[in-house]
């Protein structure tokens, strides 16, 4: 948008309108040279505001105002800041969308939705506020809110009662909430590194909420924008934490013959025997005079030989370059049918000669006899009388015909011009050449995982997890159920006496160090109760960093340490855990700070910290997860005493509106 209006600056087709564009950039400079180019640092309160402009909520006005007037609502306003989204509602204030009949539905149905809530949780500042906004149908919808806000915001918006919404991108991210206008405050964003132009993809996942695409004022080069206009490939990134390898360790004996069926084909492709198409295991009675703990396994191998070898030449290959490199590397592992460590053994081939049927391509590679065969050996009427009706077999018989016929009629199939002829030989060739390089590319990376888990096993061995042989231990059991937070660190407190000497307030407190969440600007002041566990915990990360990086992963102790433990909300959790202990909280303001509470209330413990309510609910919900994750370790390598306490811990959380029930149920 600009002075004049609407600028299109990408159309239906993807094409880039540049000049449009430097049309928007020419009316925001000269609009900035005449302001003064003026910006204001809003104070961030954590809380939904009670006045206040943002920077730049005027043009935010306008713009919103520009929608109403031309029929572009309902309009999701994107903007990569929770407190922005927030400042740019409150400045709506003079805005009103909705008729007097709407205003009366909307606080009926927030009245009946906030039903749920005791009558103190129905009066927190976070829900009082919200009305005035949704009666004029604006509102506002990031993580920071209270769970049931967010959903009340959400079926408010499907029915149409919310013109315009103040949303982050998780507002896109698997809802399906059109609108008819979006608009970005910005273009740019943290991702937690830095400020970066939002992706192609995340632009196309927002804007894909409406058919028009609003613009921020601040001009841009044109190429960012072409970046993040124009879709761009996906890459996978795969995530190889501990608990991964244990259990994969821990599962092996389930599954070896499809592990067996694996190895071979490896060790065919090392050893040079070609491609193993099966593995078939003999039964019992063929094996012969072999003790019962062992078995023979035959072995169908496509084996690639020069034209020129006879069948006797082929076998004495095989048997002279194959057989002892099948003997040098003999493997043993799990028998899946015994319980005494029986194993079963690789042995070398038994001599056998067997016929079997092969398609007509691979006889020419398989004898010297040549045959004439005609390109079709029966006409088209009788190919379509065979009776196959399989809708595959059309498909691909079509498919045939289809490329012979592009083989055909290529220009190329009887050109005489030499020149072109080499040039699409050349195209080939490095066609080729990319697909080989592609192939070490994926080696190579393959290689690069199979070195990180051969080091993570290492500190798997060094922590006992596992032993000499990779069985998995006892360590390694209870680690196996836990992905929630970090399981090494975890466990290791359970197996070092850490956990044995606090009561489950102190262990809901603790444990909620292992859960991601939002940070807090405030210094943190701890109760003595917990300042002696925290420091435990971070000697224990401490070791298990340095543990790691003497198995040569790369891994930097004071980084490990300070994303393995997050001790933000450590005061709030124990204060809300605790039913029947008096206490007074550090960090409340000194009119409070004289009370004497019994337990705490929700309204009391978010004046503890800066972080947004619907924070501290979604890290208390994932707390009760990892805690209940935490009682199944305790009760598998039988601590029944852990065990009751990271159930009590769970149960002392289970109150009041941080675990009240879904609209949507």
């Amino acid at each position: 948008m600009g002075g004049s209006g609407l600028y299109l600056v990408v159309d239906e087709n993807e094409q880039f309108k540049e000049d449009n564009f430097l049309k928007l950039q020419d009316t925001f400079t000269k609009q900035n040279l005449a302001q003064g180019n003026k910006s204001g640092n809003a104070k961030a309160s954590g809380r939904i505001a009670k006045g206040g402009v943002a920077s730049g909520g005027s043009d935010i006005y306008k713009i919103v105002k520009m929608i109403m007037e031309r029929k572009f609502q309902p309009v999701i306003i994107f903007s990569f800041s929770r407190r922005e989204c927030e400042q740019h509602a409150m400045s709506m204030s003079k805005l009103d969308f909705n008729t007097e009949e709407e205003k009366d539905v909307v606080e009926q149905v927030f009245k009946n939705a906030i039903l749920c809530l005791n009558d103190e949780d129905r009066h927190l500042p976070a829900i009082e506020l919200m009305l005035p906004l949704l009666q004029r149908g604006i509102a506002v919808h990031h993580s920071g809110l209270l769970p049931i806000i967010k959903e009340l915001v959400e079926l408010l918006f499907q029915e149409g009662l919310v013109k315009a919404l103040f949303a982050t991108e998780t507002f896109a991210m698997g809802l399906n909430m059109p609108a008819k206008t979006v608009v970005f405050t910005s273009v740019k964003k943290w991702d937690g590194d830095s400020h970066r132009y939002i992706g192609s993809g995340e632009y196309i996942q927002m804007s894909g909420r409406a058919g028009r695409r609003g613009e921020n004022f601040n001009p841009r080069d044109d190429n960012s924008l072409l970046e993040m206009f124009i879709q761009k490939e996906l890459h996978l990134i795969f995530v190889r934490p501990f608990d991964f390898v244990l259990v994969l360790l821990r599962k092996l004996w389930l599954c070896l013959m499809k592990l067996l069926k694996v190895k071979v084909r490896e060790g065919g492709t090392d050893w040079g025997w070609g491609v193993v198409v099966n593995v078939v295991k003999l039964p019992s009675a063929a094996s012969g005079s072999l003790p019962a703990a062992l078995c023979l396994f035959t072995l169908a191998v496509i084996l690639w030989t020069p034209a020129s070898l006879s069948l006797a030449q082929v076998k004495m290959v095989l048997d002279q370059n194959h057989v002892p490199l099948i003997q040098e590397k003999r493997e043993k592992c799990m028998c899946p049918n015994s319980d005494k460590g029986d194993t079963i053994e690789k042995f070398p081939f038994l001599d056998s000669t067997s016929q079997v049927p092969v398609q007509l391509p691979l006889i020419s590679g398989l004898s010297k006899l040549r045959l004439s065969i005609p390109a079709d050996l029966r006409p088209t009427e009788a190919r379509k009388d065979m009776g196959i009706e399989d809708p595959e077999f059309v498909e691909l018989a079509n498919k045939i015909e289809e490329l012979e016929h592009k083989l055909v009629s290529h220009p190329l199939h009887k050109s005489q011009d030499d020149h072109q002829i080499r040039s699409f030989q050349r195209k080939a060739e490095v066609n080729h050449e990319i697909q080989q390089l592609k192939s070490k590319m994926r080696d190579s990376q393959l290689q690069k995982f199979r070195d990180e888990l051969k080091n993570r096993s290492r500190v798997l061995r060094r922590l006992g997890h596992i032993d000499g042989d990779g069985v998995v231990q006892l360590k390694g059991r209870a680690a196996c159920l836990i992905d929630t937070g970090d399981e090494l660190l975890v466990t290791e407190l359970m197996f070092n006496g850490t956990f044995n000497d606090l009561d489950h307030h102190q262990v809901a407190a603790l444990a909620s160090c292992f859960i991601p969440g939002d940070r807090s600007t405030e210094q943190i002041q701890l109760r003595a109760e917990l300042a002696k566990p925290l420091q435990q915990l971070r000697e224990s990360a401490k070791r298990i960093a340095e543990i790691q990086r003497e198995c040569k992963l790369e891994v930097n102790v004071d980084e490990y340490v300070e994303a393995s433990i997050r001790p933000y909300l450590m005061d709030v959790i124990y204060c809300w855990s605790k039913i029947s202990a008096a206490y007074a909280p550090l960090s409340l303001k000194p009119a409070i700070v004289q009370s004497t509470l019994i337990g705490s209330s929700f309204a009391e413990v978010i004046q503890m910290t800066d972080i947004f309510e619907g924070s501290i609910i979604r890290l208390a919900r994932r707390l009760d997860e990892f805690l209940n994750q935490l009682k199944a370790a305790a009760h598998a390598v039988g601590e029944v005493d852990l065990e009751n306490k990271f159930a009590a811990a769970s149960e002392s959380l289970r109150r009041g509106i941080m675990f009240a029930n879904s609209l949507y149920l």
